[in-house]
């Protein structure tokens, strides 16, 4: 199918109706891990992300978006001041989640109970290596890269609101409270919008990824020293 040629207001029903899918195919692979009786482990969280990947690119391959250059390093001085940015905004968020985790926020998540070394080394290989495109591949390779052709700049905005709405729907299910969904909202919004930015200017999810990539690590990696004495490390779900 060309996306091109489908009509704006049509092809953005469309994109949210391919988020619900994706929402309900997510929770789906998270179901099938319950129903065989595996527990949200980080080595699960590992397989469930390229599950993900896959989808993802199954998407962009439906609808003729699957392309070389998309996971080119084109635009390399372009390239080179987003990596920057998003250094600068890595260090940033992790020196925040220090601060929230020594005032005692965030003790709500659980999902990732990196307990043993082989659960560290997975959580880490998660971060270093998927939450990217497990996320980016979707919300800005298919969401914003479809809508670019008719809606320009625009497309970054959409992809924000659904990005977050999607996020949102985490509360809805349970999987996080409020209070944690408004509490790491700023960092998601500001990221989402480096990312957004890197693919309109490059057309490249390559440098977007590797910022992700980098955030999620570092935050991690924060945590990991903070609770490095503790039985049971908690982060956010962060993929």
């Amino acid at each position: 199918m060309e996306i091109t040629h489908i009509p704006p207001l049509i092809l953005i029903i469309l994109v949210i109706l391919l988020v619900i899918l994706r929402y309900g195919f997510e929770k789906l692979v998270s179901r099938f891990f319950k129903l065989v009786s595996l527990k949200r482990t980080s080595p699960q969280i590992f397989v469930r992300a390229i599950i993900l990947i896959l989808f993802n690119l199954l998407v962009l391959a439906v609808f003729g978006l699957l392309k070389p250059e998309i996971f080119s390093f084109s635009e390399p001085q372009t390239g080179l001041i987003i990596l920057t940015v998003g250094l600068g905004i890595a260090v940033l968020v992790a020196l925040l989640s220090l601060l929230a985790i020594k005032a005692g926020y965030g003790k709500g998540y659980e999902s990732l109970a990196a307990v043993s070394r082989l659960d560290k080394d997975f959580t880490l290989a998660t971060f270093a290596l998927l939450s990217g495109p497990s996320e980016d591949i979707f919300f800005i390779g298919f969401i914003q890269n479809s809508l670019i052709p008719s809606l320009g700049w625009v497309a970054i905005i959409i992809y924000l609101v659904l990005f977050i709405a999607y996020h949102y729907a985490n509360v809805l299910s349970g999987v996080e409270t409020k209070q944690e969904f408004l509490g790491t909202l700023p960092v998601r919004l500001i990221v989402a919008c480096l990312l957004g930015v890197s693919f309109y200017l490059t057309q490249t999810l390559v440098w977007g990824i590797i910022v992700h990539n980098l955030v999620d690590t570092l935050s991690y990696l924060v945590l990991l020293g903070v609770n490095s004495k503790k039985p049971q490390i908690k982060l956010n779900d962060a993929i």
